[in-house]
């Protein structure tokens, strides 16, 4: 049966004590033998301090000296983790300063403490100073030039900072150093940044054969080709994509999307009809809507409509339900369909998920639907009902306009019935 931390230190006790005892005895010999029996499975400070004691009882200078260095080395690494350990505690307080002195203590006791010089980092993340987050991560990069994460996150920083040429010195010393695909996907990124889109492709496409299954990687190169006018090789890459995921939205999105450039519009509109089908929830609508963009982009009014209802009618998403009228709304402006506007934003506004801000948005269409169709007794409750809810200046300004708009018109209509 495995021992208890508890017994395992109880053990340990017991030996060291033992120990202790006869070198207090003079029994140098004895105490060295007893000790190198737990040398590979005893770490204690006290363990070593008792093998120095006693191999210089035997006038093994060299050999005590050594066990003094491992004692001394040891009791600095606990010290270090101890810092390091009360720094997390901090930061986990929101303690900063606090947390900044434990952690630099524990790297002024172990300077090759990983994980000390990653927690500073973190913390000075957490306070924004940039100064030190560069600081921590070359720290990092010295100590373990072959752990990526160092090189990936300060080229990041550079890289927001859009100082360019350095992110690229620090991605290019990476790779030189440990050539993950990682960092090349972060070079071609950086490049693309930069407007060098044959660099990009070339560190892109060698990120995805390291890589060949990285749906990310594939993306980024097929939209790197787009933005250089390839439509062809990128078609290329998200075909392949699609062979590994068939079943991944985004990307036959993508492929749609670029038949559509390429003047294929029968199999775009395959595309996104896939897309559809494959997607559930709010990735469905999503795609939904992609494809009505697309629908009016080509004129197919109708079949836009058609979905944008369906939206309407069976969305939980509030955003979604807006935005689908607000887009059918611009559609039926443009057929004049007053009525049909103000018939759907009844519905709308129904919802009682809207805010009083969105509801005062949307009561604004329908009243000035209303007010074309010449409905002017529903649109003045509709316009009252903005000045009255509403805190936008320019929604109530407009709504007093039309409302004064309404009774030129009604006084007008009165004086021609007098004549």
């Amino acid at each position: 049966m495995k021992k208890s931390f508890k017994e395992s230190r109880l053990e340990v006790k017991s030996i060291l004590k033992k120990a202790e005892n006869l070198i207090k005895s003079k029994n140098f010999k004895k105490a060295v033998e007893e000790l190198e029996k737990y040398k590979s499975s005893i770490r204690n400070v006290d363990f070593y301090l008792l093998l120095a004691e006693a191999y210089e009882g035997l006038g093994n200078k060299e050999k005590a000296e050594t066990y003094f260095e491992e004692a001394r080395f040891l009791d600095t690494e606990l010290r270090s983790k101890e810092k390091l350990k009360r720094g997390v505690s901090f930061v986990a307080s929101k303690n900063f300063r606090a947390a900044e002195k434990e952690l630099l203590e524990s790297v002024r006791l172990n300077p090759f403490e990983k994980d000390a010089y990653l927690e500073l980092y973190r913390l000075y993340r957490e306070m924004g100073n940039y100064k030190g987050m560069v600081r921590a991560l070359e720290n990092l990069i010295t100590i373990d030039p072959y752990s990526v994460f160092p090189y990936l996150e300060l080229s990041r920083i550079y890289g927001i900072r859009r100082q360019f040429k350095k992110a690229e010195q620090v991605l290019i010393s990476g790779i030189s150093v440990v050539d993950s695909p990682e960092l090349r996907f972060e070079l071609g990124k950086l490049y693309a940044d930069m407007g060098k889109l044959e660099e990009a492709k070339e560190e892109l496409s060698k990120a995805c054969r390291m890589d060949f299954k990285n749906i990310e990687y594939r993306q980024k190169l097929a939209e790197v080709m787009v933005n250089n006018e390839e439509y062809e090789d990128a078609l290329k890459v998200v075909m392949s994509t699609l062979e590994l995921y068939p079943d991944a939205v985004y990307v036959i999105q993508s492929a749609a999307a670029l038949y559509d450039l390429l003047g294929k519009e029968e199999i775009a509109e395959y595309y996104y009809r896939l897309a559809i089908s494959k997607s559930e929830g709010f990735v469905k609508e999503d795609a939904k809507k992609l494809f009505v963009e697309f629908l009016i982009e080509k004129g197919k009014f109708d079949q836009a409509e058609e979905i944008l209802k369906e939206l309407i009618e069976s969305t939980d998403n509030v955003w979604i339900l807006i935005d689908s009228f607000s887009e059918l709304a611009i559609l039926l402006i443009d057929q004049e369909r007053f009525r049909d506007i103000a018939e759907l934003g009844s519905f709308v506004l129904k919802n009682p998920e809207l805010s009083e801000e969105e509801y005062c948005e949307i009561a604004e269409i329908v009243a000035d639907a209303l007010f074309e169709e010449g409905d002017y007794e529903e649109a003045i409750e509709y316009y009252r009902e903005i000045i009255n809810y509403s805190k936008d200046e320019k929604l109530i300004k407009r709504a007093y306009n039309k409302l004064k708009e309404v009774e030129e018109i009604e006084s007008l209509e009165r004086m021609l019935k007098l004549s």
